[in-house]
């Protein structure tokens, strides 16, 4: 079955943005992003969680937090 949809045009920007340069077709790009939302836990975090996030947030904002290459190079390894 083919079905139209009508898509503004923002929401069809970031749908070509998703896809990226693969060929893939806007039929599957949706598929995957049905997967993808399909597959999201819907359990409500914990305080803790929820608590720990807001301080990783709020290291972040602060600078508290390291590059890729950063933790490459305190781990031993050459990121290049």
């Amino acid at each position: 079955m083919t079905v139209t949809v009508s898509l503004s045009d923002s929401t069809y920007e970031k749908l070509i943005a998703f896809r990226g340069s693969s060929d893939m077709t806007d039929d599957r790009v949706i598929a995957e992003l049905l997967e993808i939302a399909c597959d999201i836990d819907d359990e409500p975090l914990s305080e803790e969680t929820l608590q720990r996030i807001a301080e990783a947030r709020e290291d972040f904002r602060a600078g508290r937090c390291k590059t890729l290459k950063e933790v490459m190079a305190d781990l031993g390894d050459s990121f290049e």
